[in-house]
């Protein structure tokens, strides 16, 4: 038989093997979700009564001999354990099973096994010697999970056992032991970062990228990444090798690919146009991950090439409008900002394809403003007036939100300042919104339109403009439209333009300490102007304005330009006029456009965080986002120990049955995923929060938008409680910082707060006491990742040396 025949044979065997296997789990997991239903609630009283139970079936010989019924008595504990319950007590009688053939009970075992392996340390050496000889089982489903269970225990003084043992596995000829054993090098790593250089597993996992399991390759490459400063050193060698295997690769391994050729330098022309392609046809996959991996390759290997760059938006339009179409909301909001920003250097390429970005009727408020964005981007001479007259029928739209009303009218505006042939025909739209009655619109208008007479500054216009606005302006509330109908008064108040400027503003003025302060700073400003106009007019208005003004100490810039005003007009009034008066230039860019420098930046950081920000990364990352506990280890899912907890901060604990139900069910699913796919792993990255108030703490934490964890946590340290200093350093290392602590009564009590990369506090309560143990209570605005983030924390707390 041949080496390619023996391979097959083998690969079937372990498919057939894995499928039996997770069958068998499968009916595990349905019993566990069928006890978690029947046991909803567990008082102190239940829960030790459960677990004596549970050890006396353990040590029962009967059940030992009955493989049915050890494994329901394994359900048990693994359910009782995902339902947050401390089955730490156990440990000693799980151990004693470790020895079986049956492989689905074996895994239930090493599950419970790496989960508290830190909690009892000297008790898991004892499975030692059974892991590393199951390390070396016959059947490859069991070496794998033995060596996965056994780099997951994350015990320091094992990896004298670990060492030799992930380098059989790189070399052992079944492909999901070898994706387990480049696992446990990036596991190996988090505990002992010198070992895996002394042993050179660096450059062992660069010949573990040439393997010929496409998921063995995918792990390599996320492993370099976490070992290597830099990541991966893209060779060419590398890059045919991962080509030749694309039609291999799943839709996700595909994405981590391609990723990674962003990092090789094609050393010619035709070697970039053999790269796009043999991924050219890639771009007909429904996964956005691929589609905008392989758009942001084309578009940085196109660059320098501004004839074929322009053939590539071509080219990508429409995968990506396909894609935009089809995807959630949510997915399409996403993609809708990476072709906004491609609009911006070809707008071009996508203004015939206008309507495919209305609003329809289901949109979220966020995806249709985002659409009036995009429609204003790709408005030109051809397609204008359609989109005008879609603009404002969105507008009148009952079903609109107010923010979409504004966002469109912003629209029109931004399109009459863009599109000079469109001018008059937004600004009729514009008039007749004033009409509506309708008070957010009449607002937004105004300050529309006074964006239109900064670049329009003709007298023509304003004749058409100022007129209706003036029939409307008691009807203004919002601060932003007042202060640009006030500078329209100042900016335009000539007496044949707008004879009734000086005495509309001496309304304003006779309730200047009403108004918000950037209305009463437009209000001395147009008044100093008017003044200059229509002095008869305005010299006993501006004297009393100066009164009030000099003597507001409400906000420091009103008091501090009225007294500017009034020392200038005592100096020189010449001069004052001369200041106040400038002549000014046509507007014929506003501020607020971005520059293509800015583009330039943001082009670098292509499909990331930065697009959909509209920033580059430094303005959003406060330094470096790194995730907590093993970046990999997505086996300790699940959280032990229960202490009673006493509320010290809110008085009110929030109970929310159906999120604790989806919590408990992302944990059963977990609990049992014996998946070696880097994808799949669930830590919460978080990054350094701004910094809280106590007040602002205090409200977040009785906030109704704030859920507790779905229970109180617990865990211990592994050597005693460290110094309040020593905790504070290590986890502000970790980008969680101390609001407050009491360390004069026991136990000590400590307040932190961090902030998750998705801009979602997390704050944590935490009881520390003499002996070591920890009680922690976790309360977010975002509930989904509470779950994950207490086993994060506490591997990190557990950490921290005396």
């Amino acid at each position: 038989m041949s080496a390619s025949s023996t391979l097959k044979n083998l690969g079937d065997s372990i498919t057939s093997g894995a499928s039996q296997i997770g069958s068998s789990i499968s009916k595990t997991m349905s019993s566990v979700g069928s006890l978690m239903k029947t046991s909803k609630t567990t008082n102190i009283p239940d829960k030790k009564g459960e677990i004596q139970e549970l050890k006396q079936l353990l040590s029962d010989p009967t059940i030992d001999n009955d493989q049915t019924k050890k494994r329901e008595v394994l359900q048990r504990v693994i359910g009782f354990t995902t339902m947050g319950l401390d089955t730490s007590k156990l440990f000693d009688r799980m151990i004693m099973g470790v020895n079986t053939k049956d492989i689905v009970q074996k895994k239930m075992i090493y599950q419970y096994i790496t989960h508290y392996a830190r909690q009892n340390a000297d008790l898991a050496i004892l499975v030692i010697n059974t892991l590393a000889r199951d390390c070396r089982d016959e059947s490859p489903i069991v070496r794998g999970l033995a060596l996965r269970s056994l780099s997951s225990l994350r015990i320091s003084k094992l990896t004298e056992h670990l060492v030799p043992l992930i380098k059989e596995g790189l070399n052992d000829p079944s492909p999901y032991v070898r994706r387990a054993a480049v696992v446990s090098v990036s596991k190996l790593f988090k505990i002992a970062p010198q070992i895996v250089k002394v042993e050179k597993f660096d450059d062992r996992m660069y010949d573990m990228i040439q393997d010929k399991d496409a998921q063995v390759i995918v792990n390599s490459i996320r492993t370099l990444n976490e070992i290597e400063e830099s990541g991966v050193i893209v060779s060419k060698k590398m890059v045919y090798h991962l080509l030749n295997k694309l039609s291999e690769y799943t839709e996700w391994q595909l994405t981590e690919v391609v990723s990674l050729l962003l990092k090789y330098k094609p050393e010619s022309n035709d070697e970039i146009f053999d790269i796009m392609n043999l991924l050219d046809d890639k771009l007909e996959i429904s996964n956005a991950s691929v589609v905008m991996s392989i758009t942001n390759l084309f578009l940085h290997y196109t660059q320098n090439m501004p004839k074929n760059h322009i053939r590539v938006y071509s080219r990508l339009r429409d995968p990506l409008l396909l894609l935009f179409a089809t995807s959630s909301p949510e997915l399409a909001y996403t993609i809708l900002q990476h072709l906004k920003f491609m609009m911006t250097r070809s707008p071009h390429v996508f203004q015939p394809y206008f309507k495919d970005f209305y609003i329809k009727y289901n949109d979220p408020s966020y995806l249709k403003e985002l659409k009036l964005e995009v429609l204003t981007l790709l408005a030109n001479e051809k397609n204008v007036q359609e989109i005008m007259s879609e603009l404002s029928y969105y507008v009148s739209l009952g079903d609109n939100t107010v923010s979409t009303s504004k966002k469109a009218i912003r629209a029109l505006g931004e399109i009459a300042v863009k599109v000079t042939y469109a001018t008059d025909e937004s600004l009729t739209h514009l008039l007749e919104f004033l009409d509506t009655g309708i008070v957010h619109i009449i607002s937004e208008t105004t300050i529309v339109l006074k964006d239109i007479l900064r670049k329009y500054n003709d007298v023509e216009f304003c004749k058409v403009c100022l007129p209706s606005i003036t029939r409307h302006w008691r009807t203004i509330e919002d601060p932003e439209a007042l202060s640009s109908f006030v500078w329209m008064l100042g900016e335009f108040g000539k007496d044949a333009i707008l004879p009734a400027a000086p005495y509309i503003l001496e309304n304003f003025i006779d309730n200047f300490s009403t108004y918000h302060y950037s209305v009463r700073n437009q209000i001395l400003t147009s008044a100093m102007k008017l003044f200059f106009l229509r002095a008869p007019e305005m010299v006993a208005m501006l004297g009393r304005l100066f009164e009030v003004a000099v003597n507001d100490t409400s906000h420091a810039d009103v008091h501090d330009r009225a007294l500017f005003y009034y020392r200038l007009l005592s100096a020189n009034v010449d001069l004052a006029k001369s200041v106040v008066m400038t002549k000014k230039d046509v507007v014929t860019k506003f501020a607020e456009e971005e520059s293509v420098e800015f583009r330039d930046r943001l082009f670098s950081e292509f499909n990331t965080l930065s697009i959909i920000y509209g920033k580059p990364s430094e303005r959003f990352i406060v330094k470096d986002v790194e995730v907590l506990g093993q970046a990999i280890d997505d086996e300790d899912s699940d959280d032990e120990g229960e202490l009673h907890h006493e509320e010290a901060v809110g008085e009110e604990e929030v109970e929310e049955e159906e999120e604790e139900e989806e919590m408990k069910k992302a944990n059963e699913e977990r609990l049992l995923d014996d998946d070696l796919d880097y994808e799949d792993t669930n830590n919460v990255p978080i990054v350094m929060p701004p910094a809280l108030t106590p007040a602002e703490y205090q409200q977040k934490w009785k906030s109704s938008d704030f859920v507790n964890s779905a229970r109180p946590y617990s865990f211990s340290f592994n050597e005693g409680r460290p110094s309040a200093a020593e905790i504070e350093e290590k986890l502000r290392e970790n980008n969680i910082l101390t609001m407050a602590s009491n360390v004069k009564n026991e136990p000590h009590m400590f307040y932190f707060y961090t902030q998750t990369s998705d801009l979602h506090y997390i704050l944590i309560e935490c009881k520390m006491f003499q002996d070591g143990k920890v009680a922690a209570t976790f309360r977010s605005s975002d509930a989904s990742k509470l779950q994950q983030f207490a086993v994060d924390f506490e591997f990190i707390v557990s950490e921290i040396q005396v």
